[in-house]
């Protein structure tokens, strides 16, 4: 009976340290998003940096992507990757760390790709801060794109 105590802590100890970057809860997150006017895309009001981002839902990109200017990086010409592989946008990045907030969640200090993202821009008619790639969904266990209610769930 002595060593009760000693599991106790043990247990707590193990659930302390599986702190994942979202909370944990039994009920999913309903995140509003808008069809963007050209191209059809998913648009999620978020945060980067608790800065108001305008963000594409972006399920072709490995990375979330943001805008360089929310973040403060110098472009060495070592440590910067290029994106012109694949189908989507192209362009060349640094690896850096931000926090953005969608919804009620928070992606704290994580590793994005900051880019220029002006040309991106203006060739959707509209401003964009940033891509949520496939690094922000594989977060969830869940994720269902609600087209009719233009709503991301992600649980």
């Amino acid at each position: 009976m002595k060593s009760a105590p000693r599991y106790t802590l043990a247990f707590v100890l193990v659930v302390a340290g599986v702190i994942p970057a979202f909370p944990l809860s039994l009920n999913p997150e309903a995140i509003p998003f808008q069809v963007s006017r050209s191209f059809g895309l998913m648009l999620i009001r978020g945060e980067v940096n608790g800065n108001p981002a305008t963000l594409i839902l972006d399920t072709g990109s490995n990375h979330t992507i943001i805008s360089s200017r929310f973040v403060d990086v110098l472009t060495p010409a070592r440590g910067t990757v290029s994106t012109e592989k694949g189908s989507g946008y192209s362009g060349t990045g640094v690896f850096t760390r931000a926090s953005l907030k969608v919804g009620p969640l928070v992606w704290r200090n994580h590793r994005i790709l900051a880019m220029d993202l002006k040309e991106i821009s203006k060739s959707l008619g509209q401003n964009v801060d940033g891509l949520l790639g496939m690094d922000f969904l594989n977060e969830f266990e869940i994720v269902v794109v609600d087209l009719r209610q233009h709503k991301l769930i992600l649980k």
